[in-house]
């Protein structure tokens, strides 16, 4: 009897025989679940982001365009940095958020890769016809994700040129 039960269980919980059941399915529901809840964790941490340094920038032109032609000017040397340190600070405290979130996809898929892997039938559950395909699929995801990865990079270094802008147009004007 705890024989059977042990083997059911493992039958139940997608890890057994190799034959497609319901516990199999299910799991891969679980997983791709998972997937598309970190998925718009990522997208909404992102949206936020983006959302935050678009009010930032627009707050860092207007501030610098009303002391134009005054770049000695007290105005002009504090409060566009002051938006620009503002805009690195919020970058640097989203990119753990977006790379926790990436790290938590990647562990999904993996995930889902080895269910699939284990049992075969699943594959007509996935976009992917062959290995190949399937290869040119995670590729594509990968490249997908890459803007998440590099939005935060692109930022800092705008916001760095941003707080630098002010103090050289002061030594240069």
């Amino acid at each position: 009897m705890s024989a059977n039960r042990q083997t059911s269980d493992n039958t139940a919980s997608g890890h057994g025989s190799g034959a497609l059941d319901a516990g199999s399915t299910n799991e891969l529901d679980h997983i791709r679940g998972e997937i598309r809840a970190e998925i718009n964790l990522l997208n909404s941490r992102l949206n936020a982001l983006i959302s935050s340094q678009s009010f930032l920038v627009i707050a860092y032109g207007a501030s610098l365009g009303a002391g134009y032609g005054d770049w000695n000017g007290l105005f002009t040397l504090t409060l566009p940095p002051l938006f620009a340190l503002l805009g690195l600070v919020l970058v640097l405290e989203a990119r753990p958020g977006l790379f926790a979130a990436h790290e938590a996809i990647g562990h999904w898929r993996h995930r889902e890769n080895q269910l699939i892997n284990d049992y075969p039938e699943l594959h007509r559950f996935t976009l992917a016809t062959d290995e190949k395909s399937r290869q040119r699929m995670e590729l594509r995801q990968h490249a997908g994700g890459l803007f998440s990865i590099r939005a935060p990079l692109i930022f800092t270094i705008a916001w760095l040129l941003f707080l630098a802008l002010p103090f050289l147009l002061y030594f240069m004007g």
